[in-house]
């Protein structure tokens, strides 16, 4: 049940493998009986949002996710090749220098296409969590939030094809390319809002729970070309537009995921378990950010599962 002027939304936000974190929030926020009445989504945020929103649980999610990494798709993806080349676990000289070559292989694709994974690739994991339904048919009320590259514009998806929008909300420049919808071209939400803390308030959130999982800036970055420079850059504009719409938020959880690579999948069971810890860490905020009658909305069902009489 929902009471009026009490929403509490959810801003999950975008960064690759580093959003399987939003899975750990999931069963830690289901554990304690913390409904969440809507869910904006970006990037990664915005394929377990949908999923969440559709009705699988968090351990349905983790599984099919598994699932699709045992899949021949996944063997023989573009992105297990990119992500392995990028991983930062230990690897012996033979296979550090197998995976320079690769990398900077994928890398040199950047100059001829306009990407460097196939659509194909994140089509497959998509279509492995989510179903073929208009996003109006989700459970909970869901939006999912790309960036047209011909205006500079926002969009937020809240109707029409569920999986399409989540395709345009996870299409990573230059990595992915861009969908094409109308006069759109669309590409990452991450690009006007990593967390989407404004869509999630637009959608009637009047208390948002924001979820961060981009990664730490990290210290030691060598700047040795323009390409560096330029990127850098890039990544510091992008931090500070994140930091004022975080503003916005009333709890904003940020698991320790570090300056793991969007697409290093051999940490993903990892950043579960850190979505968990964080979420665990944030309750006392949670907890306080609720409307009164939320709380005692759920200190009645608390009291209502001890009087059950157990078999």
């Amino acid at each position: 049940m929902t009471w009026y002027g009490n929403k509490v939304g959810l801003a999950l936000g975008g960064g690759g493998v580093r959003g399987m974190a939003h899975i750990g929030v999931l069963k830690v926020l289901e554990d304690e009986g913390i409904n969440i009445d809507l869910i904006a989504g970006t990037s990664v945020g915005a394929l377990i949002g949908g999923a969440y929103a559709c009705g699988l649980s968090p351990k349905e999610i983790s599984a099919r996710i598994d699932a699709y990494m045992r899949s021949p798709e996944f063997e023989d993806s573009t992105i297990k090749s990119l992500g392995l080349s990028l991983s930062s676990q230990p690897k012996k000289p033979l296979q550090k220098m197998l995976d320079l070559v690769k990398s900077r292989y994928l890398l040199a694709q950047a100059f001829f296409k306009p990407a460097i994974l196939p659509a194909e690739d994140f089509q497959s994991l998509i279509n492995s969590l989510l179903p073929d339904i208009d996003i109006r048919q989700t459970k909970i009320p869901f939006c999912a939030v790309s960036t047209d590259l011909i205006t500079g514009r926002q969009v937020v998806f809240s109707e029409g094809p569920l999986r399409q929008a989540v395709l345009a909300s996870s299409s990573v420049p230059g990595a992915v390319e861009p969908v094409r919808k109308g006069e759109w071209l669309l590409a990452d939400g991450g690009i006007t809002s990593l967390v989407p803390v404004y869509a999630a308030r637009t959608a009637g959130a009047d208390t948002v729970i924001a979820v961060m999982v981009d990664r730490e800036l990290p210290q030691d970055f060598r700047m040795e070309t323009a390409t560096d420079v330029i990127y850098r850059a890039g990544e510091i504009t992008s931090g500070a537009l994140q930091a004022e719409e975080l503003k916005s938020a009333d709890v904003v959880i940020h698991p320790a995921v570090g300056s793991l690579h969007w697409s290093d999948f051999s940490r993903s069971k990892e950043m579960i378990k850190i979505g968990e810890e964080a979420t665990s860490d944030a309750l006392s905020r949670i907890n306080a950010s609720l409307p009164l009658s939320r709380r005692v909305q759920r200190f009645a069902g608390r009291l209502l599962a001890k009087a059950k009489p157990r078999n």
